[in-house]
């Protein structure tokens, strides 16, 4: 008898068997090595190695090649019971997660037996076989054995006294005991009832992970762009008790988050918070939810386990940031070669921009939060005799203050130059230079002065 764990445990299977004596022809090359040998008792195998190209691990690998021959024999059935089907209807699983149960499924395999081998020129020849009725026997004793190590952790995982971050982990050790055989129906008794046992592991699961709730402890959170939430807590209770030690996470594709803590405190309180708003989007939203990723690590290191447990959806909620930006009264001195002409060009595109922008101009200086002042001018160029092309100069600044008279932005630009073919018209094309520096460079700077670090 051999135990193979594969693909370690067989390399060295050739140094412990002596071959059979099998019908050799005439001409002395054995029967099996002319004609692949068919059985209805037995799983064969035949693996060949070049001596030449591997000179050093050439038996090695025929034994390797003969054994993955055999196994490819071996087909998996996947019971219409078995929890894989259950969970890819629910999940839809790609084919790689059929693969990984009929490779588990045969990764151990016991009783083959190593019939011959045979040389010839650099051919290396080996020949397994294994009988079909010992091996399902095998089988099936190896599958009661997993089963009753997968009820030892599911008893455990039920108790009620069991603390809940041992529970996950049981139910995670439960399942995994049970991987190589996650194609069978798995049918036992548990609980003074018959059930399929992998889809019972996972039913429970399900109760289990329901019963944690979790909730926003604060209020409407609204929050002036440029600002701070420095707070934001978020309960979790288990079957209405609050809970430590858990841990939590919070992401959001709209905020930068910092979580200020990695389970809830003591009283079952987790608390996240934005460092700054960077954004005018009106809503902002938080996805908070429990991260078990730890304890799925210390219950299981295998990807397709974790994956099962991963596809179990836990309870998560949506926390809003109410985003406003503050308002915004504008007022502008907009001279002509220094002649007030009461004009508000400049006034009108800052208010536009500002719109656009997300901010929110406002007709009465009693209603705004911030105050914005334009200041502009304009000069003549020097006049030269006989010149066909005349040019005027503006300077302008803009400044904004808060309520308690504070300067929270301020720019100036000098001798944008406005050219035409008279004085009149360059101060026209000079004040049409500064309503696109408003439009598309300072009231972008001054919003900027609020999302940026």
């Amino acid at each position: 008898m051999n135990k193979l764990l594969f693909p370690i445990a067989f390399l060295f299977l050739f140094s412990c068997n002596s071959p059979k004596e099998v019908a050799n022809s005439m001409d002395g090359i054995p029967e099996w090595v002319k004609e692949y040998p068919v059985s209805e008792t037995h799983y064969t195998g035949i693996g060949i190695a070049d001596r030449s190209t591997h000179p050093l691990d050439y038996i090695k690998i025929a034994q390797q090649n003969a054994l993955q021959n055999l196994m490819s024999q071996i087909k998996v059935t996947i019971s219409s019971q078995s929890v894989f089907l259950q969970m890819e209807r629910e999940n839809g699983y790609e084919e790689d997660f059929k693969s990984n149960i009929e490779v588990k499924a045969k990764e151990i395999l016991e009783g083959y037996e190593l019939v011959s081998t045979y040389t010839q020129s650099n051919e290396y020849w080996v020949y397994y076989q294994l009988s079909k009725q010992k091996y399902h026997e095998t089988r099936n004793a190896r599958i009661q054995e997993s089963i009753e190590e997968s009820k030892y952790f599911l008893n455990k995982a039920v108790l009620y006294s069991t603390p809940y971050k041992d529970k996950y982990i049981y139910y995670v050790q439960a399942l995994a005991k049970l991987e190589p055989y996650l194609s069978e129906p798995l049918l036992t008794e548990f609980d003074r009832e018959n059930v399929y046992l992998g889809s019972e592991i996972i039913a429970r699961f399900r109760s289990y992970v329901d019963d944690y709730q979790l909730y926003c402890l604060s209020k409407k959170i609204s929050a002036m762009i440029g600002n701070t939430v420095s707070k934001i807590d978020i309960a979790v209770e288990y079957e209405g008790n609050r809970l430590s030690n858990i841990p939590l996470m919070a992401v959001s594709a709209d905020l930068e988050l910092k979580n200020l803590s990695k389970s809830s405190n003591e009283n079952g309180v987790f608390t996240t918070s934005v460092p700054k708003i960077k954004s005018t989007q009106v809503v902002q939203k938080i996805e908070a939810g429990i991260n078990f990723q730890d304890w799925l690590d210390e219950g299981t290191k295998s990807e397709f386990i974790q994956k099962l447990f991963k596809s179990v959806k836990t309870h998560q909620i949506t926390i809003p940031i109410y985003v406003y930006t503050p308002t915004v009264f504008v007022s502008s001195e907009e001279k002509h070669f220094s002649v007030d002409k009461k004009e508000s060009e400049l006034r009108f595109a800052a208010e536009s921009a500002l719109t656009k922008m997300g901010f929110t101009p406002v007709g009465n200086k009693n209603e705004a939060q911030l105050i914005m002042n334009i200041s502009a001018d304009t000069q003549k160029g020097r006049e030269i005799k006989n010149q066909k092309m005349f040019t005027a100069f503006l300077n302008m600044s803009i400044q904004v203050k808060d309520l308690q008279g504070r300067i929270v932005f301020s720019d100036n630009i000098t001798k944008l130059k406005g050219i035409q073919l008279d004085f009149n018209k360059a101060d026209i094309n000079a004040y049409q230079l500064a309503k696109d520096e408003i439009s598309n460079s300072i009231i972008t700077d001054f919003v900027d002065s609020f999302t940026k670090d």
